[in-house]
């Protein structure tokens, strides 16, 4: 079993009328893999759904999404993760949105693999990132 963690990019592709992201979830979930994202993602999502031109209706598939796809909260042991990578980045020069560090820091402290289109998780090698919106369907 594993364990994925869905970036904003993840959740927008999801939550269109057709999308092969949403239904590799389902498909992979019925083999007993677990999916989660953030309230930090969600915020990030929403300014986006608000910005289209049916934001009930976008709304509605985030919502029967949500069924599958967990909400992992951000606990005290998260947080000190977060200000550990704040340091491991600063140190090294590199940076991270906000949004970016609660995912790496969620994906170090819990084990899990985020799916992200983004390459500024580089930066942090021990983050096991996959893009399947690059990749054909499996």
């Amino acid at each position: 079993m594993t364990r994925y963690l869905l970036d904003t990019n993840y959740l927008a592709d999801a939550i269109r009328k057709s999308s092969r992201v949403r239904d590799r979830i389902r498909r992979f979930a019925q083999t007993g893999n677990r999916f989660g994202t953030c309230g930090p993602v969600l915020c990030e999502l929403e300014a986006g759904i608000q910005q289209t031109g049916q934001p009930a209706a976008a709304r509605r598939r985030l919502n029967t999404l949500l069924g599958v796809v967990r909400l992992w909260t951000i606990d005290p042991a998260v947080a000190e993760v977060y200000g550990a990578l704040y340091l491991e980045l600063r140190r090294s020069g590199r940076s991270l949105s906000q949004v970016d560090m609660v995912l790496a820091a969620l994906a170090r402290q819990m084990g899990l693999v985020l799916l992200t289109t983004d390459r500024d998780f580089e930066a942090l090698p021990d983050i096991h990132t996959e893009n399947w919106l690059a990749s054909p369907a499996s």
